[in-house]
């Protein structure tokens, strides 16, 4: 399966689309000036704007056309050659996916570290937080965007909103390291099982506690459950740094 073997190549679309903010706004600044320029000098039909947005489609008509593709296939019974296109398909879904939420996560102002050292990222969305745990029982809750890395967790305010034209911005308060992470399901009072409560156990940073409520249930399961299987993750990759031989023969008693 060609797409499947090639999975790890197409993480440079993500990548692309990561800095498409950036490049939208150099061209912007210069479209009429120095970029026209160059076309006309070089007999181009088209302008660089026009230019820049064509990996972004192929990379969502790689979608549509395996979606058909097997569509077709399942209809006349190809049912070996259906499951490797189904392989393709689901490669083609992650990677459009990823790509779009590098595109939002491109337009986070203000957080000076690197991005790409966070990991891969695990979930995103609003969340209604404060910082103010002591506030409660009724906390005055304000919308963020949150994102969580396998590294890190991101607490941002959202400056816009997302238009036919234009895209949200947003503008990064705190952060909280995944290692460094303790967090509670539940939270006292909370009747709808709505809210979550992370905080910083990091003792070189200052205190950051964040209370956060969801829309609904199954969207504070989400994040909850998403964090517990990182830390997790993240507890099973020290202990395997700690006693790598202990480790080795933990997971061979689990075979």
């Amino acid at each position: 399966n060609l797409f499947k073997k090639s999975e790890r190549k197409f993480q440079m679309y993500v990548v692309y689309c990561q800095n498409k903010p950036k490049s939208e706004y150099i061209v912007s600044e210069h479209i009429d000036t120095y970029f026209e320029e160059i076309r006309l000098k070089h007999g181009f039909k088209l302008r660089l704007t026009d230019l820049l947005i064509k990996p972004i489609q192929r990379l969502t008509k790689y979608h549509m056309l395996l979606e058909a593709i097997l569509k077709h296939s399942q209809r006349a019974g190809l049912v070996e050659e259906a499951v490797a296109i189904e392989q393709a398909f689901h490669v083609m879904t992650v990677v459009p996916n990823q790509a779009n939420d590098m595109m939002d996560i491109g337009r986070l102002q203000g957080f000076e570290g690197k991005i790409v050292a966070q990991g891969k990222l695990l979930l995103r969305g609003p969340l209604l937080c404060t910082d103010d745990p002591s506030s409660g029982p009724n906390y005055k809750m304000k919308e963020m965007t949150v994102f969580l890395f396998e590294q890190i967790m991101i607490f941002a305010e959202t400056v816009g909103k997302k238009t036919q034209f234009t895209s949200p911005v947003y503008t990064y308060k705190a952060h909280i390291q995944v290692n460094k992470m303790q967090f509670e399901e539940r939270v006292d009072g909370d009747s709808d099982n709505r809210m979550f409560k992370v905080r910083s156990t990091d003792p070189r940073g200052p205190p950051l506690t964040y209370m956060c409520q969801a829309e609904d249930q199954v969207t504070r399961n989400r994040w909850t459950g998403t964090m517990s299987k990182q830390l997790q993750t993240q507890k099973e990759f020290l202990q395997a740094l700690q006693a790598p031989i202990a480790y080795h023969n933990k997971l061979l008693k689990e075979l």
